[in-house]
């Protein structure tokens, strides 16, 4: 990719999230209230119902820009507490998602063997 493609690119992430930018405050919320809700959760079951409910309603209400502005939201989210959760241990960020990465694939190839 060339600097000019490069530019475009940015250029058109930055108008979007600018067009986006009104939902950041209730898509913040939304993050806050879903993970109290789902973090203690001891029933890992309950979490994927409750994920869906919440992006279904932010879809009925605001349509597909509420449900980028909610998956921005999560990610911005995501990035932070992996990064305070690496940081508290004594790891990397990168070690971090190394390790969990490692742990999926191990899960994923551990079912379908079970398949």
């Amino acid at each position: 990719m060339d600097r000019e493609e490069r530019a475009r690119i940015v250029a058109r992430i930055q108008e979007e999230r600018e067009r986006l930018r009104p939902l950041q405050p209730q898509m913040t919320r939304t993050v806050i209230q879903l993970l109290r809700r789902t973090v203690p959760e001891s029933e890992p079951g309950v979490v994927p119902w409750v994920n869906l409910a919440t992006i279904k309603s932010i879809e009925a209400e605001h349509g597909t820009d509420g449900v980028v502005a909610l998956a921005l939201s999560l990610g911005n989210w995501a990035a932070a507490i992996a990064q305070d959760f690496a940081r508290t241990n004594g790891h990397t960020a990168e070690q971090l998602m190394d390790y969990y990465e490692t742990q999926f694939f191990e899960d994923d190839a551990s079912s379908d063997s079970e398949d």
